[in-house]
């Protein structure tokens, strides 16, 4: 039903609606820094990475929706080279968006 009405939606406003292959693009498992995929539990919400010599802490969905935003033409696997790219313009937000919700004692 979501998926029906957020196709319609896209359509009227002349966006682009596409279906990836969830079980071959991995997202949630994706690390596009190292190229590795690891297994998380369901309850494991941040992602830790090293990055620019430190570590720094992801929220896993957030993370997710970036890799899913950079998925290649064939809807299979991430596009690490625009992953590479874009990567600091998404952190700032990223970390610009949990300082929101911290702020109204969401997250």
């Amino acid at each position: 039903m979501f998926l029906a009405i957020l196709q319609n939606k896209l359509k009227a406003k002349g966006g682009l609606y596409y279906k990836i292959n969830t079980r071959e693009v991995k997202a949630s498992q994706y690390n596009h820094l190292n190229k590795e995929y690891n297994k998380k539990k369901l309850s494991q919400r941040w992602n830790y990475f090293d990055y620019d010599g430190k570590q720094i802490k992801v929220q896993r969905d957030l993370y997710s929706s970036y890799l899913i935003k950079n998925v290649t033409s064939d809807l299979k696997s991430i596009n690490n080279s625009q992953c590479e790219k874009d990567f600091d313009k998404f952190l700032k937000l990223h970390n610009k968006e949990i300082l929101r919700l911290q702020g109204l004692k969401i997250i």
